[in-house]
């Protein structure tokens, strides 16, 4: 474990110098993404703005959803490396190098396929976040600021998993990118409103089946002090750190049986 911490930033380093070679495409590339992304959050201030609250919530409170669950994906976006695409690896072959090297899969994958750009998206959900934290003056205490940082981690090992889920998927079928863009972009964006403002069918999809509820609704409802208009009991926000802790072991596994199938490209 310790060798692949002190080889991560090494192989990363390598990657950032290689990008930076070219330094106005990357920081065109890096403020493409940053006002892309920051579209989203234009809309959801203009929809505010103009509506006062959604499903009860302000402004204020649905930008806290927006940040968390944006810092949240960015971070997994930014460490998922080339999962994000690791159909094209198995279609091109490009996954049988991995296999013949003496370094574990998931780690060649996840820095395989770094880019900067990614930190514009990151930029933009931080920015959003202490926004929603001027706007909303809290008055935590240690437990809930330590509680506030587990669940971005979580959520990040959350999107993480979906990332690992979506690869996986690609020993079997080539063409899964899609499927993950609906669940990472699609995670994203959902969970950046409040989830009872959803039918109801999609919101038990969403809390049983695919618990992205637990990235960040459940937890804000603690943090924010707001009660839960489900129903469920008080302490289920606190099942957030354990629910992402269990998704994510759990896609480590598939990744794995998956790893057993490959059967290479046939080419």
């Amino acid at each position: 474990m310790w060798a692949y911490v002190r080889l991560y930033p090494r192989l990363i380093g390598a990657q950032i110098r290689s990008q930076m070679q070219y330094r106005i495409s990357f920081l065109a590339e890096l403020m493409g993404n940053l006002f892309i992304t920051g579209l989203d959050f234009a809309t959801l201030v203009i929809l505010l703005t103009r509506f006062q609250e959604i499903g009860g919530w302000t402004l204020a409170e649905v930008a806290f959803l927006y940040g968390t669950s944006t810092i949240s994906f960015s971070l997994a976006e930014i460490l998922s490396g080339a999962l994000d695409g690791f159909d094209r690896w198995v279609v091109r072959g490009e996954f049988d190098r991995v296999l013949i090297r003496p370094l574990g899969t998931i780690f060649q994958v996840m820095v395989g396929g770094f880019r900067l750009r990614r930190f514009g998206r990151l930029a933009q959900g931080t920015a959003a976040f202490i926004l929603s934290l001027t706007w909303l003056h809290p008055s935590w205490g240690g437990v809930q600021w330590a509680f506030l940082v587990t669940i971005l981690i979580g959520g990040a090992l959350f999107f993480l998993a979906i990332y690992l889920f979506t690869a996986t998927a690609s020993f079997w079928t080539p063409q899964t990118a899609e499927m993950g863009n609906i669940l990472t972009n699609g995670g994203s964006f959902m969970t950046s409103y409040p989830m009872h403002i959803y039918d109801e069918w999609l919101r038990a999809i969403f809390t049983f089946l695919i618990p992205m509820a637990f990235i960040n609704y459940y937890p804000a409802l603690y943090l924010l002090g707001k009660p839960d208009p489900l129903g469920l009991p008080d302490w289920v926000p606190f099942l957030s750190p354990l629910i992402a802790i269990g998704v994510f072991g759990l896609s480590l596994k598939v990744w794995r049986i998956g790893v057993r199938h490959y059967q290479s490209t046939g080419s």
